[in-house]
Order: structure tokens, then sequence, then C-alpha cells
């Protein structure tokens, strides 16, 4: 831990919210942490250069062309990573323009939490040499919950966690919106399943686009994902039209099935979400 902590751990995107985030996490723990950015008198190509640890936390469009740039610079002995939403393409230009360590993460969590703890961290081991250990007991000190997967199974289990999640959202928003009734009226007579529904439709709208826009065009695997939720809703709408109530209940019955115990737990969690939002006095 000791020759760890003598380590310079260099974070390129570091003045934005997740280089931030990092670079206050690592300097709690001991360790002496510079960061470049637009505002920052210290380049990319000089933070890569001296310093052990290299991270990239840069929006995913540019990521390829900073590693590109930065990658032959990071030393042999020392680990090039990146904290973006998209895994295999990052990580294939890590190994292709370094001859460092690589390790791909993926925090999953935005750059308001306070804490590590039960925030789950996705590792993809590329090239990790000796340092795998050091960056997963370093997350799990904290209560991190470390998963280690592919490349590849990131990017397919990305496309539908936030892939799917934002597309359905983006496009419930506009159907309401073409529906034509305010926001505010429904909110006056919407259930509390509706209010916390759309709340999550209201969180990720309230995000910069640019995100939201690379996870869904830069993710190999999204374009399939959604020709699969579009093909089933198209089913699903053709016997409400049909008004086929056999095979509505043997459609509804297949999703439940196919959630198990899931279903339970989640009517658990959101009775006390729900609670704590009648109480906050949310329902209007």
């Amino acid at each position: 831990m000791k020759q760890e902590l003598k380590k310079t751990i260099g974070i390129i995107g570091g003045t934005g919210k997740m280089g931030s985030w990092f670079s206050k996490f690592f300097s709690r723990k001991g360790y002496k942490v510079q960061v470049s950015g637009r505002t920052t008198s210290l380049s990319i190509r000089d933070c890569a250069k001296t310093s052990d640890i290299v991270i990239v936390s840069v929006p995913i469009g540019q990521t390829i062309s900073i590693i590109r740039e930065i990658a032959p610079l990071v030393k042999e002995d020392g680990l090039l990573m990146d904290f973006t939403s998209i895994k295999q393409a990052p990580i294939e230009a890590m190994l292709a323009h370094s001859r460092s360590a690589v390790i791909g993460l993926h925090p999953m969590f935005g750059a308001g939490v306070k804490a590590l703890k039960n925030q789950t961290i996705v590792i993809c081991p590329a090239r990790p040499r000796n340092y795998l250990p050091w960056i997963r007991d370093l997350l799990v000190k904290d209560g991190g919950i470390i998963k280690i997967i592919t490349p590849e199974q990131h990017d397919r289990m990305m496309a539908v966690i936030q892939g799917l999640l934002h597309f359905s959202s983006i496009s419930i928003c506009h159907s309401l919106r073409k529906l034509g009734t305010p926001m505010s009226e429904m909110e006056k007579l919407s259930s509390p399943i509706f209010r916390l529904s759309m709340d999550v439709v209201g969180r990720i709208l309230n995000q910069d686009g640019n995100l939201y826009a690379d996870i869904e065009l830069l993710n190999p695997f999204v374009v399939e994902t959604l020709k699969t939720y579009i093909t089933d809703a198209q089913s699903l709408l053709a016997m409400i039209e049909q008004k086929d109530k056999a095979a509505f209940l043997a459609y509804f019955d297949e999703a439940a099935d196919y959630l198990g115990n899931f279903k339970k737990e989640s009517e658990y969690y959101t009775d006390s979400v729900i609670e704590f939002l009648v109480d906050k006095g949310r329902r209007r």
C-alpha cells in the first residue's frame, strides 16, 4: 500500500463532474492527484507523461481520439484506465496504442453521490497486470460493489440498462407532448406510480443531452436492442387493437414470469418510496 501511495494519479478530464469526483476520492486516500482539463495549465500529454496511473474521463465521443493521443505516452509499468459508458472501443484503443496495463472502469452512478457505499462499479480488466487487486480493493474498502465482466458483456448490458431506458423515457415524453396535456395537469390526477415513473423520465431529461446521445449512437448493441423493444411493443399494440384479452393476459404473464422474485422485491421497495413521497407532499 505504501508503495502504491507513492504513485501519481493523473485524470484527463479531471475538471468534469466524474473526473472531479474521483480526483477528490483519490486525494482523500492519500494519493497525489493531478488533473488536466479545458481550464488547466497542465496539458493532456504532460498529464499522461508524468503520471503513473492515467485515467481518461472525457465525453464518450472524445474518448477514442484522446486515448490515441496520450496512450503511447503512458509509462510501460503504469496503468491506463477510462470511465466511459462504452467499453469495447475504448479498451481496444488503449490496448492498441499503449504498452501499459489497461483496465476499463464504468462507475454506475452520477457525480452527485456523496459516497461509494452500495454503488456499483463495473471493471473490465483487459491487461491488468498487478493493478486489478489495487483498484478493486480500493473501491471495495469504501463500500463499492464491484462487477467484473468483459467489454462486450458490458456493452450488451448497457444497451439495455442505459440505451433502452433512455430511449423509452425520451419516447414517453414526446408521446405526452403530442397528446397535448400539460404535465402540470397530469400531476393533479396522477397515481403515485405514474409520478414515480415520470420522476425517472424527468431526471433523465434534466441531464446533458450529449451524454445520452453518445450512449444511444455509439454503443454498437443499442440498435439491435431497440428493434427488439419496438417489435414487442407493436405486438402488444396489435393485441390491444384486436381486443384480444386472452393474448394480452398470456403476454402479461410471460413478462411477469421473466421477472420472477424481482416483482415482489419491486413492490416492496416502491411501496416505501411512494410512502416517502406522499409524506413529503409530492402528490398534488
